[in-house]
């Protein structure tokens, strides 16, 4: 397989949501020239709507339809040969090229009339704003503090040919090119201009800096464990997140991050290494299958809970192209999927006899996946509430949509938004659940929203910072199927039962006579023995 078909077969893959950009490209070995083919991928995506243009005025891919295979072959082949200097870096005489220059006057001929239709001179003006804002966004690098110091990172890149300013300035956009100063918000965070490349920089090999987005920062800071403490990451894979946990906590402690891939997990186990994280425990299994009574985690207090979600909020990559105008379908089956199976995750973490702080995050812009799902579980588990502002971010600015919280000031300030026009990172939402010390929750102008509890676990498109995978669709039958890893043996097949709190006593009870009593009795009795037929039927298959 040739560069070029390789990049048509990422696109096609991008196109059945069968994986990201940087997972298919970043983390699949078989491609030889990362550097080239991802930007190859992320520039014909820029240009996608008006490749595919002019592949239908000509017809190309029909005429052509021998050596065209696909039209994503045709989209990464008509990038170039329009789009770049260079052109097709292929000898004149190599058939796919051939077939391809065939059509080179009538095809420019076509760009140029699109560029008159559409007012512009120049070929990037022919990029969506979305893709634009993506080169907005700051090339952001976490300081990882199990193998350095924010100073000694400082002073390496002071060696280099980036200059360090001091002071942040307000709008990070005015950064001047090749410099870097300190996150204005978060202390382990530095930030550099959009351009700047730093994927093999000796640093970044060597695991001392990450390469991570700000907004995909606030979980673990707004989790952050204590040192020793016991803390679950639900959905860990590719691992920032963990291994941002485990700086945050100094390596003490437990962190068990849960995975229900097999691939994600071993690339997690890989970046925590690289990483020097030496508390973290990789289950290969679902969250929502562990049994919250079990012993080893009975010290568990803190959760972060990041599920898979619509991914509509990212900017800083180029994979939300790919759907067209998808995203901006705010009310559609596959939001709901993913927010039924998000409000299973958050309710899953409380059914856990300790827990005390579960933060909750998205990549998401919609509603439907954010303050929504936090109205609902707040209705539905009145021991718990959301943390006050000042334990959550105080000094970020955005915070949560009032509308959606029944113009409640007080939750509304509690959660936390990110907004990448205005922030300059990736859409974000974080949000972080409390058990209270009454019974009933101090949150009281929640409502409650529909929940269909029981769906299918949904693709993991997950933010994944400088890398993703995505996983297919399975069931939470089918996730049963799946062993657990040698060194995590306690994961277990079913669940040995739900810890549900009983029901608060009515006010006043109605009378009601012996006869009623008599038939409850007897009708329990016999539900009881046709759940024993049943347990003993299934323990003998």
């Amino acid at each position: 397989m040739n560069f070029y078909q390789h990049a048509g077969t990422i696109l096609d893959k991008l196109e059945r949501r069968q994986g990201t950009i940087k997972g298919l490209v970043i983390g699949d070995p078989k491609v030889k020239d990362k550097k080239k083919m991802y930007a190859l991928i992320c520039e014909t995506l820029k240009y996608k709507s008006v490749l595919n243009e002019l592949i239908d005025i000509t017809d190309i891919c029909t005429i052509e339809k021998k050596m065209l295979s696909s039209r994503s072959l045709a989209q990464v082949l008509l990038h170039d040969m329009l789009f770049t200097k260079r052109g097709i870096p292929l000898p004149a005489n190599v058939p796919i090229k051939k077939c391809v220059h065939r059509h080179q006057a009538r095809l420019k001929a076509e760009l140029a009339k699109i560029k008159m239709k559409r007012g512009v001179q120049k070929n990037e003006d022919l990029v969506s704003q979305k893709a634009k804002d993506a080169v907005l966004i700051p090339r952001y690098v976490r300081v990882n503090t199990h193998r350095t110091t924010m100073d000694k990172v400082i002073q390496s890149f002071k060696k280099e040919k980036y200059k360090y300013v001091d002071q942040a300035p307000d709008d990070l956009r005015e950064l001047p090119a090749n410099s870097y100063c300190r996150d204005p918000h978060l202390d382990d965070l530095l930030v550099f201009t959009p351009k700047t490349d730093l994927h093999n920089h000796p640093l970044y090999i060597a695991g001392d800096i990450i390469l991570q987005d700000k907004a995909s920062c606030f979980p673990a800071h707004v989790c952050r464990p204590p040192k020793d403490a016991h803390a679950i990451d639900a959905c860990a894979a590719p691992g920032n997140k963990t291994s941002h946990l485990s700086a945050l906590m100094q390596n003490t402690g437990r962190i068990w991050a849960f995975d229900l891939d097999a691939r994600r997990l071993e690339l997690l186990k890989r970046m925590t290494g690289k990483a020097g994280c030496k508390n973290i425990s990789p289950v290969h299994g679902s969250f929502l299958e562990v049994d919250p009574t079990d012993p080893q985690y009975a010290k568990v207090e803190y959760f972060l809970l990041d599920p898979s979600c619509s991914g509509s909020g990212i900017v800083s990559r180029l994979d939300h192209l790919v759907d067209g105008d998808e995203a901006d379908n705010t009310v559609d089956e596959r939001l709901k999927n993913l927010s039924d199976f998000q409000i299973s995750v958050i309710q899953h973490a409380f059914k856990f006899p300790n827990a005390k702080r579960v933060v909750y995050s998205t990549c998401s812009i919609h509603a439907q996946e954010n303050e929504q799902v936090v109205r609902t579980v707040l209705a539905d588990n009145p021991d718990f509430t959301l943390a006050p502002r000042e334990s959550v971010l105080p000094t970020w600015q955005r915070r949560g949509l009032r509308s959606e919280f029944n113009g409640s000031d007080q939750d509304a300030e509690a959660v936390v938004r990110t907004d990448p026009a205005h922030d300059l990172t990736n859409g974000f939402f974080v949000a972080c659940f409390v058990r209270s010390s009454n019974t009933v929750s101090t949150t009281t102008t929640t409502t409650p929203l529909k929940n269909n509890k029981k769906r299918k676990e949904p693709i993991q498109e997950q933010s994944v910072d400088d890398e993703s995978i995505t996983t297919p669709t399975t069931t939470i039958e089918q996730e049963k199927q799946i062993p657990a890893e040698e060194e995590v043996s306690v994961i277990k097949e079913q669940s040995k039962g739900q810890l549900q709190k009983p029901a608060p006593a009515p006010a006043s009870k109605p009378k009601i006579n012996n006869d009623n009593n008599n038939n409850n009795r007897n009708n329990s009795n016999k539900r009881r023995k046709k759940n024993k037929v049943r347990t003993s039927i299934t323990q003998r298959n």
